[in-house]
């Protein structure tokens, strides 16, 4: 331990350990937004900007969506980061691209996203299985609703990723 005399009141530095840097390869994100208002999805359009904004960053490389749902109120999504900085520029390029151009994102989209997680490599499988069962709960509660439409309730497993 170092002492740094420097200071008016003793205090103490540990030096650096050998701790490897962070890095957020095969980090994998579990999130849902939801939009402001339930009938935002009830026009197809709007679901489809949604699912052409999510592929477009996949084509463009910036993260693989390794499953996601699409239904009346919003979207529940796994993606993983590649070259996206953070998940803060995934959700804001999600939100721009997403956005039709009559509106604005405020009154689109709900300010904070209903749920984060972030899942580390040895908890995919029971991720993956956890996103199937409230895939299959929004279905349920948007069938109990009324909100559920077969147009717009979208779902997409990555076919490279599941077997």
């Amino acid at each position: 331990m170092l002492y740094l005399p420097a200071l008016s009141h003793p205090s103490v530095q540990e030096p650096p350990s050998g701790y490897s840097p962070f890095s957020r390869k095969n980090l994998v994100y579990e999130v849902a937004l939801k939009t402001v208002s339930p009938q935002r999805f009830k026009e197809l359009s709007h679901a489809h900007r949604l699912v052409r904004a999510l592929l477009q960053g996949e084509v463009l490389g910036a993260y693989e969506l390794l499953d996601f749902l699409v239904w009346p109120e919003g979207v529940f999504l796994r993606v993983g980061l590649k070259k996206a900085p953070s998940l803060a520029e995934f959700l804001r390029f999600l939100r721009e691209k997403s956005t039709p151009p009559e509106m604005d994102e405020k009154s689109y989209w709900k300010g904070e996203p209903l749920w984060i997680r972030l899942v580390p490599p040895e908890k995919l499988r029971e991720s993956a299985r956890s996103f199937l069962e409230t895939a299959e709960s929004i279905h349920r509660a948007s069938s109990a609703s009324g909100l559920f439409s077969a147009n717009l309730f979208f779902f997409y497993r990555n076919p490279r990723l599941h077997h």
